[in-house]
Order: structure tokens, then sequence, then C-alpha cells
């Protein structure tokens, strides 16, 4: 019996990939998430069999919440599904050591393919897709859940006191953090970590 996640803010696709897994021959039960906290939530009580992830939800979305769930749950295995095509965001997906990246504009039965291939625990990507290098992605992936934390404060215009507050940790432990993701990252200031994050938002 598989335990799966379905995070997704549109009720008529989660009932879709519902519908999709239940065309399967994997048993199942199906939790579904509306928000990126409710995600967090559900996976911190449940740690499933897998989630299938849309990037585009209320709370941490984008490229940056599948980075931070993939850095804090590493053993949950994770599959896309979006509506943006874009082969850089579906490589950076992959880079992110996703199973698979599922377009919402799959019919039906390339749906019950796809979430059969990755229920064995195979890759699942768009076939067409040019997988060009993205370094921003690769980067990111050498963060701490911690550091994912602190560089999202500081998109977000967090102070060091403020970051240390809502992490509950010390300043000098913040100036640490941030000293490491700049080093990571090679960015020298808090406007080019900002303008980092924003890169990684998905379009509509």
């Amino acid at each position: 019996m598989y335990d799966i996640v379905i995070a997704d803010d549109h009720p008529l696709f989660r009932r879709a990939l519902t519908e999709a897994l239940a065309e399967t021959r994997f048993e199942h039960r199906v939790t579904e998430c509306e928000t990126f906290n409710q995600t967090y939530e559900c996976l911190r009580a449940n740690r499933p069999d897998l989630l299938l992830l849309d990037l585009k939800m209320p709370g941490e979305s984008g490229l940056f919440g599948l980075m931070h769930i993939r850095a804090e749950f590493p053993e949950v295995a994770v599959a896309v599904v979006s509506a943006s095509e874009d082969s850089q965001i579906i490589h950076s997906v992959r880079q992110a050591g996703t199973l698979g990246f599922i377009p919402k504009s799959s019919r039906i039965e390339e749906l019950v393919t796809a979430l059969e291939t990755v229920l064995q625990g195979n890759l699942s990507y768009p076939s067409y897709t040019d997988y060009a290098n993205n370094a921003v992605a690769n980067k990111l992936a050498s963060l701490t859940p911690q550091q994912l934390r602190v560089l999202q404060l500081i998109a977000d215009g967090a102070l060091n006191k403020q970051i240390g507050y809502t992490l509950n940790i010390k300043e000098t432990t913040v100036k640490s953090h941030i000293s490491d993701i700049f080093r990571k990252l090679d960015i020298y200031n808090r406007t080019q970590a900002a303008l980092l994050v924003q890169q990684l938002e998905i379009p509509d």
C-alpha cells in the first residue's frame, strides 16, 4: 500500500490526479494538501512514499519550495506536476532529485503511465525536454535546510536579528549561515540573494 500526497491548490486537478491514480495497478492511500505549509506538515507527520507536487501553491512557491522539501525530506520520492513546461524549469526539477515532471496538459492515459512509472521508482520526464544547464539549481542543492530557510528570510527582507528570532538561533549563527550561503552561491550581498530566489519563482 502506497501513501501518496497530492499537493495542489486546484481541487479539479487534485481530482484528476486521484482518478488517474485509481487507474494504476498500485494500491494506495491519498492525502490532499492545498498549500506548501500543509504539505510540510503532512510530510513531517506521515513521511509518505510519494509526493505529487504542484509548484504554484500559496506559501513558499516555485522551485525554491521544491528545493526546501528535497533538502528537508530527502527520503520522500517527489514528482512535480505543473502547468509550466519550460525546459529550464524541468531541468531544475530533475536536478533537485525528483522522480519525474508531469505536465498538467497530459491526457489521462499519459497521467496514468507517468504515475505508474514513478510508483515503480523510475524516472518520468517529457521526452522533448532540452536539458540545458541550470547553475542556480545546482548551487542551491548544496545548501542545508536551515540555510534555505535563512535565504528565504533574506529574500523577504528580514534583518539578521529578525532571522535569529524567527528561527530561534543566535545572531552570530545567522551571520555564519549567511557567510556560507554567499560563498556557496557565489554572491556578495542580500540584493543578489533576493534576485536569485526570484529566479526560482514559476511564471504565471
